[in-house]
């Protein structure tokens, strides 16, 4: 008996070795109920897109306006840093409503720490259950299920999108734990990226806004969720941990490279210290090279112009020193290993 339940537990790992990372593809509550109140607030990184969602919002919500969770929200948003991924950060940390239970740990050091917002937070999280509850959300749900049906299965139609936790395997020589992507009709056009460890596995998540509405229904591009946002939000979970290893190595470029021009461009995009716009920049590099090996030369000298554009015309260098990473992929098995090469290189 003990060696036919070996047997089975060896051809269970065997079967596990090589299985194709899965891209889990949702709408979320706990972010809608976030960004429902973010929506009622006025928060400034809400979509700009009319929808269907805003209408029902404003329809069924006004006497929610002066609820006090988005009061709190407010103060926290504009006087204690609560913003950009602090809030996806913070309510993924959860389980489901209404307990809301903390279930797993945020990886992200810059996370916002409850401590460091004194006792607003936890007054934040009972408001926040309570908004959940006397918003009747679960009835703003089942309104809305055939319209999130409707957003997430024109996503699903795409042939690529489940190859892209592949892609970025395949390039970066690590896997991960599991792949979430959090579709959100109130999100802005952009994103955030979002790591937990639960139950020792590294979770991590890509919360993304519609780019665009057809007959107020949110869209989502192909291009623009899959090479813009996906591959560049799933990224930061492999290049992130290098920029805290290598912190010091990245300050030492900052002379270098960190003119008042590239300082203006970074601020212009929300990154204000060279060591994170020197990540991002390698980031977007690394988005590039991803783009460019599944999706072709022409996509990827798209995303390169728009870097261009926008000032970050170093991605340039640093894509002329990634060739020697994967022409070399039986020295630099994982771009864990080639990190500290490139760093030496721009040095």
């Amino acid at each position: 008996m003990k060696k036919t339940i070996l047997i089975i537990l060896l051809l269970a790992s065997l079967k596990s070795i090589g299985q194709k990372s899965k891209l889990n593809i949702t709408i979320d509550e706990r972010i809608e109920t976030i960004y429902s109140i973010a929506f009622l607030n006025n928060y400034f990184l809400v979509s700009n897109h009319d929808n269907l969602y805003k209408s029902k919002l404003k329809n069924n919500y006004k006497a929610l306006k002066n609820h006090k969770a988005v009061a709190l929200f407010d103060t926290l948003s504009k006087k204690h840093g609560f913003n950009f991924n602090n809030v996806t950060d913070w309510v993924l940390q959860f389980g489901e409503f209404p307990e809301l239970n903390k279930v797993r740990e945020v990886i992200n050091p810059d996370y916002f720490d409850e401590s460091k917002g004194d006792y607003l937070i936890k007054k934040f999280k009972k408001e926040f259950i309570s908004f959940n509850q006397d918003s009747l959300f679960q009835a703003y749900l089942t309104e809305v299920k055939v319209l999130n049906e409707k957003v997430i299965n024109q996503v699903k139609q795409s042939k690529s999108i489940q190859n892209l936790p592949a892609y970025l395997e395949k390039y970066y020589g690590t896997k991960l734990g599991s792949y979430n992507l959090i579709l959100s009709p109130l999100v802005h056009s952009g994103g955030f990226n979002a790591e937990f460890v639960e139950n020792e596995k590294k979770e991590v998540y890509a919360i993304i806004g519609p780019n665009g509405e057809i007959d107020f229904v949110p869209y989502f591009d192909q291009d623009y969720l899959e090479t813009d946002m996906i591959i560049h939000e799933f990224g930061h979970s492999f290049v992130n941990p290098l920029m805290y290893k290598y912190n010091k190595e990245i300050e030492s470029l900052k002379d270098k490279y960190f003119t008042k021009k590239l300082e203006q461009s970074g601020k212009n995009q929300g990154y204000k210290e060279w060591i994170y716009i020197f990540n991002e920049l390698l980031l977007r590099a690394t988005t590039i090279k991803v783009t460019e090996k599944n999706f072709g030369k022409e996509k990827a000298e798209k995303l390169l112009d728009f870097e261009k554009s926008i000032g970050f015309g170093l991605i340039e260098e640093i894509l002329d020193i990634l060739k020697d990473y994967e022409l070399n992929r039986t020295k630099y098995e994982t771009f864990d290993e080639f990190y500290p090469i490139l760093i030496n290189r721009m040095q």
